[in-house]
């Protein structure tokens, strides 16, 4: 990931920034409080804001009160491609290649964790926060939490207290299973139970089935007859219930139709009256309608008091804006010029460009060449020195060569001699009693007396000297062999140094190749162009701007000249309409005003006459219609009235009360004895179903069982596979926690001794066991000996500190793209400020960006890419120095 830019607004000190980066050294600088770590803030919030860990109303909490709405908006690349990433307090979005691929906040989060940094990584490894450089080897709880992250242990942790968990689960499951097993016999002894029960069921439920049908049949013979005879109970009933209401609504209906008829006479003595009044109403129109023209003819008298004033303003703005515009010609003319000498200073800084990169370059050899020789010297070494012992080396090693070839023959010789002389004595404790001598093989009676023996003895005893002999050379040899191993054993120590020679010797090269001297003075007129390049881009900007300017008061002149010709035309059609009116002032048009006051207020007090006689006209139109509704209503509720009392006498003739009862009573209870039946068979339905279910159950019990006893193979089968996982995470964590310690503690260690100068030789990290509890402890190799960090001054923690955090760095991300810096210099002396600076130039240049915020201006050797925030109430953000340009 390399950041490109970050636009800011309204958040914290920033109202409106926008910040760009370049690969290489970015350095933020500014006095402190200017708003420069904000810069930094931004570009994470912008990353992991949804994150659950991230802090709620983070966006809210840090918008600049009384402005408008906060956003970020970061733009950087990722694996080839361009991605920006925009919040705000309302919304959020992530885009690909200009593709929208996420809207909600968590999901933007949860992509750039997937897909880019997790956020421990980020803010552990990436991102060096102000503050949290020493706070990581002074805190053991700090330490201990980060490395565990960093070096992935709290991963295997989790893959073992998953396992364990998983395990556990699995257990439980197996004792759950042995138990269900145990219920088998039980199960199938209740089925068997169960079915015979079903079958008893099944022969009563047909038995009650026949009786029903025959109970149905009959109540359904009585429910016809009971049903005709009540019908027609109902409907004498409902025709008495009519005819009631009926004579009813008749009688209301014609008391209706009298106060109707009242009504409708006291409407036209009404609407003469108003008739009257609407014929004064057009007497006195004309004159209303000549006191509302001539009321807005007054108005305009102040609107042409209001035409001069805007006229006079008007032709004052015209005379300025001329003379602002005839400063232009002498604007473009400047501006002409700087852009000439832009152009020619631009030249020449693509010119001194690439030599002071060569310059950069051989600053860099130059550290490397005195690092080399600077560690031959702490090892007491020139380069002669080191070529001789080495040489030495060689013709030891040629030497040793033979020595042992020698040593190994003399060892056969010895061990020849000692097998020789063993053979002797045996053979001598043999010729007691022989015939044949053991030596020639002759009969023992041809030789003569203790001849054999003296034989035997004289050459065991020049057997014992040559072995004396052959011992003592090999003593010497041993001496000789001990000699120069201890001669080779600083092999490895020399041939590291020889690396270390050749690196000088290169670097040496290299440097009066390049011609350090002529490189440096085009390196300082390199900074003095582009300073110059700097001033001459701000001058041209500045005299755009105002040019800008100018062109707005072109187009603010045509709009006041417009303006002008639209008033002088308005003032001469209030003349005019003046005129065309009759008047010659506005003192006669108020004049004729009074005259017509009186008429305009009786006016307007007739002015509804028209509308109410309109509405009185639709009330007497509704009210006649409303009487010949009530007029056919009391003809239709007599005919009504007439029909229902002859029905009434017909169906009374039809019908027996003493009948209805009979029926009723015998249907009511058949109906009974039917129901008793129908619950019987329910009850035994209702049993069968639920003998069934019981069936089904345990049915489906034993194939729970059977399933169970399949499972339980694949969970003993799991427990012990799960259980050898579980132990080889262990061995795991162990191997990956001790590989990540020797790695952090080895780059740790030379980035410290190089802050150093040399003075500490690295570090140690190792876990020890305290108090009963392990835990990561932390020593610093100084003098040959192990000591604590107590033993470090207050500059030398910081450094060690900063080195231990690179160390995380480089070890983790392993192809790391970025690395983010937050005031890594406090407490550091000047020192240590210079050696931060050279790693900086050396060290920090294998990661393709960094991004560093300092208020230490010393740091700006260093960089390529300064950018300087200041804050006079708001942050503002400018380039203070290009690098590639």
């Amino acid at each position: 990931m390399r950041v490109r830019k970050i636009e800011i607004r309204n958040f914290r000190a920033h109202r409106k920034s926008i910040v760009e980066f370049s690969d290489g050294i970015n350095l933020i600088i500014g006095q402190n409080g200017a708003g420069k770590s904000s810069i930094l803030e931004a570009i994470f919030a912008s990353l992991y804001l949804g994150h659950p860990s991230f802090p709620k109303g983070y966006l809210k909490a840090n918008a600049r009160v009384g402005t408008g709405e906060l956003s970020l908006s970061l733009e950087f690349e990722h694996n080839g491609k361009t991605y920006r990433i925009t919040r705000t307090t309302k919304k959020s979005e992530l885009l690909e290649n200009g593709r929208l691929i996420a809207e909600k906040s968590s999901d933007i989060a949860r992509w750039v964790e997937r897909n880019v940094y997790p956020l421990q990584v980020y803010t552990n490894a990436l991102y060096i926060r102000q503050g949290e450089i020493e706070g990581i080897i002074t805190n053991r709880e700090v330490m201990e939490k980060v490395l565990r992250k960093v070096l992935g242990i709290e991963d295997y942790e989790n893959a073992e207290r998953n396992s364990a968990e998983v395990i556990r689960e699995l257990k439980r499951r197996r004792e759950n299973l042995k138990k269900l097993i145990e219920r088998k016999a039980e199960v199938e002894g209740s089925l068997r139970e169960a079915e015979k029960r079903f079958a008893e069921t099944l022969k009563r439920i047909s038995e009650l089935r026949k009786r029903e049908r025959e109970l149905s049949a009959e109540v359904e013979r009585l429910a016809r007859l009971y049903r005709e005879m009540k019908g027609k109970k109902e409907l004498i009933a409902g025709l008495e219930k009519k005819m009631a209401l009926l004579e009813k609504s008749l009688a209301s209906e014609e008391e209706l139709l009298k106060e109707r008829e009242k009504r409708i006479e006291e409407l036209k003595l009404e609407l003469e009256e108003l008739e009257e009044k609407r014929a004064r109403l057009e007497e006195l129109k004309p004159l209303a309608e000549e006191y509302i023209e001539l009321g807005k003819l007054l108005k305009l008298k102040d609107e042409l008091s209001n035409v001069e004033v805007g006229l006079s303003s008007l032709r004052e703005k015209l005379r300025s804006l001329e003379r602002e515009m005839a400063k232009r010609e002498e604007l473009e003319r400047k501006l002409g010029e700087l852009k000439r000498s832009e152009e020619e200073t631009r030249r020449e800084y693509e010119r001194l460009k690439e030599r002071h990169k060569l310059y950069q370059r051989a600053l860099s050899i130059l550290g490397e060449a005195e690092k080399h020789r600077k560690e031959l010297e702490r090892a007491g070494y020139t380069v002669e020195k080191l070529e001789k012992e080495l040489k030495e080396i060689e013709k030891a090693k040629e030497e040793l060569e033979k020595l042992q070839e020698e040593i190994s023959k003399v060892r056969e010789r010895i061990a020849s001699l000692r097998g020789k002389k063993a053979e002797l004595i045996a053979n001598m404790e043999r010729l007691e009693g022989a015939k044949i001598c053991p030596l020639c093989r002759r009969p023992i009676d041809e030789h003569e007396e203790g001849e054999i023996l003296a034989e035997y003895r004289a050459e065991i005893s020049r057997i014992e000297s040559e072995v004396k002999t052959f011992g003592e050379k090999l003593e010497e040899l041993r001496k000789r062999e001990v000699e120069l191993r201890k001669l080779l054993a600083r092999e490895p120590k020399l041939i590291r140094l020889k690396k270390t020679a050749d690196l000088l010797r290169e670097a040496e090269e290299k440097l009066e190749e390049l011609g350090v001297e002529e490189l440096e003075r085009d390196a300082k007129l390199f900074e003095e162009t582009k300073e110059m390049l700097i001033g001459l881009k701000k001058e041209i900007r500045s005299v755009r701007e105002r040019l800008e300017e100018l062109e707005g008061l072109e187009k603010e002149k045509r709009a006041v000249e417009k303006e002008l010709h639209a008033l002088e035309e308005k003032k001469a059609d209030i003349l005019k309409r003046l005129s065309e009116r009759g008047f010659g002032s506005f003192d006669e048009v108020k004049e004729r005003i009074g005259e017509l006051e009186k008429p305009y207020r009786e006016f307007l007090s007739l002015k509804d006459v028209p509308r109410r006689i309109e509405a009185l006209e639709k009330k007497l139109d509704i009210e006649r219609r409303k009487a010949d509704e009530s007029r056919a209503n009391i003809a239709r509720l007599k005919a009504e009235l007439e029909k229902a009392r002859k029905e009434l006498e017909e169906a009374r003739k039809e019908f027996s009360e003493e009948d209805f009862e009979r029926a009723e009573r015998e249907y009511l209870e058949k109906s009974r004895a039917l129901e008793r039946a129908r619950a019987e068979l329910e009850g035994a339905e209702s049993l069968r179903d639920e003998i069934a279910r019981l069936i089904d159950e345990l049915k489906a019990n034993l194939g729970e069982i059977e399933k169970a006893e399949r499972e339980l193979e694949l969970v003993e089968k799991a427990l012990a596979d799960l259980t050898a996982f579980r132990e080889k995470i262990a061995r795991l964590k162990a191997e990956e926690e001790l590989r990540g310690l020797e790695e952090v503690q080895k780059l740790a260690g030379e980035l410290f001794s190089e802050m150093t100068e040399g003075k500490y030789q690295g570090i140690k990290l190792r876990r020890e066991k305290r108090y009963g509890k392990e835990r990561i402890e932390l020593k610093i190799l100084y003098a040959g000996n192990e000591v604590g960090i107590d033993f470090l001054s207050g500059g030398e923690r910081i450094a060690l500190g900063l080195a231990f955090r690179l160390a995380l760095s480089l070890y983790k991300v392993g192809n790391l793209e970025l690395l983010i810096l937050d005031e890594p210099t406090p407490f550091l002396d000047e020192e240590r400020r210079k050696k931060l600076v050279e790693i900086i130039s050396s060290q920090l240049r294998k990661i393709p960006q960094v991004i560093i915020v300092s208020h230490d201006e010393e740091l700006k050797d260093a960089a390529d890419y300064v950018i300087r925030v200041t804050n006079a109430g708001e942050a503002r953000v400018e380039v203070e120095s290009l690098g590639a340009y």
